[in-house]
């Protein structure tokens, strides 16, 4: 995902299509296991574009230089060519660019006279690519807190018949990711449930790396496309648009975050009463509930 921006110089129209394109790196290595069924674990090579500084990267639907110190420049022409104004957005004619981020259309409009396994492939269809693009970390090896060698393998998504998954890092996450879909669950008897991480864009404020930084900046984008995936494209927009003011401040708490750092999405202290029994766009009655610090959205039958 470098720049992006192969375009004519001065085409407004043109940069704002090559900002919305995502390019893939997807050169991916595919494993197998069987825990009772044929699931897919598959690594991208997404963070190849962030491995080091300088470079590009998207921040809430802006694009930002950050150079070798981990700082992002404003107001000037970057080293290589391009403009950025006050705020460190880049722009074209002094237009800033955005991608489309708090806008994206999932076109769940294809669900409509669809079966439910039929709109299941679909939804799958629309998160794999979504998923294979999102910017992971890469598999470490190195010391843990305790100063023993320890291998990471952080695994971009996954998928088998009745679920798909991102971000999976197999040394200690429990479950199958930080964000995962899963389908005709026996455990909620439901259509679909979407367990959403509360990792957030804001979290980037934390790091001082490239790959870590486009990561967690990159948190949003995703989640915003899972929730409307599931959801709608319609009441979708309302359900993210109720998360992100949220998200997007830190909140401060005497217990949870002593010390007011980044703390991406809090879900216990969002009220999610008005999102009991609401309608899908496709039709399925969905509730949302906090469990822990994610949120659960359920799809029923």
């Amino acid at each position: 995902m470098n720049r992006l921006k192969k375009l004519a110089t001065g085409a407004v129209a043109g940069a704002l299509a090559a900002a919305m394109t995502l390019t893939s790196f997807a050169a991916n290595i595919t494993y197998t296991y069987n825990p009772g069924g044929v699931t897919n674990y598959i690594k991208t090579d997404s963070y190849k574009g962030y491995e080091n500084f300088p470079c590009w990267i998207w921040y809430q639907g802006y694009c930002y230089y950050y150079d070798q110190n981990g700082n992002y420049l404003t107001n000037t022409t970057t080293p290589d060519g391009y403009t950025v104004d006050e705020l460190g957005r880049w722009t074209v004619n002094g237009n800033p660019i955005h991608n489309g981020a708090g806008n994206y259309k999932m076109h769940t409009e294809d669900y409509n006279g669809k079966t439910d396994d039929e709109i299941w492939s679909l939804m799958k269809e629309k998160l794999i690519p979504v998923y294979q693009d999102a910017i992971i970390s890469k598999d470490y090896d190195g010391l843990d807190a305790d100063g023993k060698q320890i291998h990471i393998d952080q695994y971009s998504y996954g998928y088998g018949n009745d679920i798909i998954w991102t971000d999976k890092d197999m040394s200690t996450y429990g479950g199958y990711g930080e964000t995962v879909i899963t389908h005709n669950d026996s455990r909620y008897n439901t259509f679909a449930t979407a367990s959403i991480g509360n990792q957030w864009s804001d979290m980037e404020q934390m790091f001082n790396n490239a790959i870590s930084k486009a990561c967690y900046a990159n948190k949003v984008d995703v989640k915003e496309k899972t929730i409307k995936a599931v959801v709608g494209d319609k009441i979708g927009t309302e359900l993210f648009n109720y998360i992100k003011p949220h998200a997007d401040k830190i909140i401060s708490d005497p217990v949870e975050n002593p010390y007011n750092m980044p703390d991406g999405i809090m879900p216990s202290k969002l009220d999610f009463s008005a999102w009991q029994n609401r309608k899908t766009d496709y039709g399925k009655t969905f509730s949302v509930q906090v469990v822990g610090e994610s949120i659960k959205i359920n799809v029923y039958k």
